[in-house]
């Protein structure tokens, strides 16, 4: 091939955004792309079903994009199993598949705020919403980080040059993220043991239970002015209203105890989804501290089992641990019965 032909021929690579070895190191499998395509999308439309009928807005800005995301990058990686030469895809399956799971723990930090709620604040050495806070702000911090990261990845894929500085950019982000749920981990574990073994924190029960005793006292008031009102004039109505106030005492409490083990149950899903995010946090980490031509990277089984499985289970946790079945139902979008 003449010189002239070698610039033509790369002209055309560039045109057409191909390179002349595989940017994976090795060719996607088919049947791997296939299958998870269709296990994200058949989990996202259960997520988007559950959340419609349960009233929770919130997993249409955190696991549907995140499901979303998976979907394109899987599909990314379909593509370049057919084109393994085509930078595209390549590209497109890299800022998805790094980005999506970023969504995921957000819905955790979320979860894990009404699990708090219903089994009790004095277990937590942090308040439900400071949970959405503090770690989805710090959820945002990391994906700008790998967005930024990915951003100039792509630009110096495209133009050929190196990527390393862009490849310690996203390595920043996903090592903060997995920082951010270090801590989380850490937070949420303390929270799981505590409840497990009845163990409140003493400054945090004494504060509930004067904030308890306070709102009783003012309830109690508030019901002996009612009853004054309205109380009873014969023997008959007396003991109908004992009755009645007996039975409600009853279903209460059987109802607690209920909505308690629910919550437990609820709180078993967030344990088991955010151990998959940072199983896959730890891969990613190690899988791009290695560099593009790492043994890691270089080698799909791992990116399937380490990266793709733990998602999808990671999801499907979410699905099975609902809090549309496991907490009270919602009367509407924003506030909860």
């Amino acid at each position: 091939m003449s010189s002239a032909e070698a610039v033509a021929h790369k002209v055309a690579q560039k045109a057409q955004r191909l390179s002349t070895f595989s940017p994976y190191g090795y060719t996607p499998e088919k049947s791997a792309g296939i299958a998870y395509i269709v296990v994200f999308a058949i989990l996202g439309l259960i997520h988007i079903g559950m959340g419609i009928r349960y009233k929770y807005w919130l997993v249409f800005a955190t696991l549907i994009p995140g499901t979303f995301l998976e979907v394109i990058g899987w599909a990314g990686r379909l593509w370049s199993a057919y084109n393994v030469y085509d930078i595209t895809p390549f590209l497109m399956q890299i800022a998805s598949l790094i980005i999506g799971p970023a969504f995921y723990s957000a819905w955790a930090y979320t979860i894990l705020g009404y699990c708090i709620t219903q089994l009790g604040p004095a277990y937590s050495l942090l308040k439900p919403n400071m949970y959405l806070a503090v770690f989805v702000t710090a959820d945002v911090i990391s994906l700008v980080i790998q967005a930024i990261g990915g951003g100039k990845a792509a630009v110096a894929a495209q133009e050929g040059t190196d990527t390393h500085s862009a490849t310690k950019v996203m390595l920043a982000g996903i090592l903060f993220q997995l920082g951010t749920m270090t801590v989380f981990v850490a937070l949420a574990s303390d929270f799981i043991l505590r409840v497990i073994f009845r163990k409140p924190y003493n400054f945090l029960k004494k504060r509930h239970s004067k904030s308890a005793a306070n709102a009783k006292a003012k309830a109690e008031s508030k019901r002996e002015n009612e009853n004054e009102n309205d109380s009873p004039s014969t023997p008959e109505e007396i003991a109908n209203t004992t009755e009645i106030q007996g039975e409600v005492r009853t279903e209460g409490g059987m109802n607690r105890t209920a909505e308690i083990k629910k919550g437990e149950k609820l709180l078993a899903g967030v344990a088991f989804a955010s151990a998959m995010i940072f199983v896959r946090g730890i891969y990613r980490s190690i899988e791009l501290a290695q560099g593009w031509s790492g043994y890691l990277i270089t080698h799909e089984v791992y990116f399937i089992y380490l990266d793709g499985l733990p998602m999808v289970l990671c999801l499907a946790a979410f699905a099975v641990a609902h809090p549309g079945w496991l907490l009270p139902r919602r009367k509407g979008w924003i506030r909860a019965k």
